[in-house]
């Protein structure tokens, strides 16, 4: 899916006028068929969000209290032993 930008810069390249859609589908590093579909208007000017920054985790691996893996807290892998030990208690019970 496209950026939200990219299809923006596409519409905007288009209302200027200055370069054929060959030359804004190489500059934008859109597909002619896309760039074709906005000029026509049978695409909408949507695009995929943005994409957010990872949190940050801790500068470094720690040791996890639980299994002694070598991992950035909190501990994925026992997370999902929990999770799925309370699973399994509950459908025992």
């Amino acid at each position: 899916m496209l950026a939200l930008e990219q299809v923006l810069e596409v519409r905007r390249l288009l209302d200027e006028g200055q370069l054929s859609r060959r030359a804004i589908a190489a500059a934008t590093g859109v597909s002619r068929g896309s760039v074709g579909a906005i000029a026509k208007g049978e695409r909408g000017l949507f695009g995929a969000p943005p994409v957010e920054p990872e949190v940050f985790r801790s500068a470094a691996a720690q040791r996890c209290p639980g299994c002694g893996g070598m991992v950035f807290l909190p501990c994925v892998l026992c997370e999902a032993v929990a999770h799925r030990q309370a699973v399994e208690g509950a459908r025992a019970a």
